[in-house]
């Protein structure tokens, strides 16, 4: 599932009555929460623009159980809202050849933690004490890059050693259930499942942890951020990240973020290594 966003939104300012527009593209949406409920994980997704004339709007959406969209809300203060954006949940169409060459590491944890020691020594060495250094940002970055690629990879290696694992996946995972085949296409392709599973779950963006949570769930009975020490800590970490990515250090207003200093991203870099580390622990366990 991806959201969506097309056309203009027109809102009307409550004390000047004049009609201001913004356009789709100004939005930028991130998963900045989720809770449990009857029937799995709800996700919320939210975007939030400080518009110079009308201040603070928001639009909001939430994913509730998987797959399905819930609701969404366009929150625009005392404002109103003459014409909004065509927003919400649909399916992407995956790329079937994306990942056809990848190869996915025997040991995800051993690579993260290699990642882990180098970075830490990149850090010590080359970081600076200012909160808004490049290399520090730089480095807090890959962190939840390297976080990413150990959650996919790990589901990867766990899911194809188990079958059951994939039944799971394909009756309640929203995309993969609706999926149909041919005998003909079975007859060409003995594996067509297995890739077809392996291309959705290397279709899916792992720093998304609340439905990440899910899919281990569903395959696996774990629940990972379960087992998170500081939750909160790690959503934000993600959307930090995103600052640094698409913004060069800055955050939705248009300030310089002077959080990434040397302590920052050493405990953020500790804070997901201890993560992990208690993820391979339930997965030890659950072998057993």
């Amino acid at each position: 599932m991806e959201i969506y966003c097309r056309g203009t939104a027109q809102i009307r300012h409550g004390e000047t009555d004049e009609i201001y527009e913004i356009e789709s593209d100004e939005l930028d949406w991130d998963a900045v929460g989720g809770d449990e409920r009857q029937m799995g994980s709800e996700i919320h997704y939210e975007a939030v623009i400080d518009h110079p004339e009308l201040g603070e709007l928001s639009w909001g959406l939430w994913e509730y159980p998987i797959g399905i969209e819930n609701y969404h809300i366009t929150n625009a203060g005392p404002h109103e809202v003459i014409q909004d954006f065509d927003y919400g949940l649909e399916h992407g169409e995956p790329e079937p050849d994306e990942w056809v060459d990848y190869s996915v590491p025997d040991d995800p944890l051993t690579v993260f933690m290699s990642s882990y020691h180098h970075t830490g020594d990149l850090l010590a060495d080359y970081g600076g004490d200012s909160g808004g250094h490049l290399v520090n940002r730089m480095i807090f970055s890959h962190q939840i890059t390297a976080m990413e690629a150990y959650l996919a990879d790990r589901l990867i290696n766990e899911i194809e050693s188990d079958a059951h694992a994939v039944e799971r996946l394909l009756r309640q995972d929203e995309d993969l259930a609706k999926e149909k085949f041919t005998l003909a296409e079975f007859s060409k392709d003995a594996d067509l499942v297995g890739k077809r599973v392996r291309e959705h779950l290397r279709s899916i963006q792992y720093h998304n942890l609340a439905k990440v949570d899910v899919l281990y769930h569903i395959a696996l009975g774990i629940r990972i951020l379960n087992l998170a020490t500081d939750k909160a800590s790690l959503f934000r970490a993600v959307l930090l990240r995103h600052d640094c990515v698409h913004r060069n250090g800055f955050d939705k207003d248009g300030n310089e973020l002077k959080i990434f200093t040397k302590a920052f991203v050493q405990e953020t870099a500790d804070l997901i290594r201890t993560f992990i580390g208690s993820i391979e622990r339930a997965l030890r366990a659950r072998s057993l």
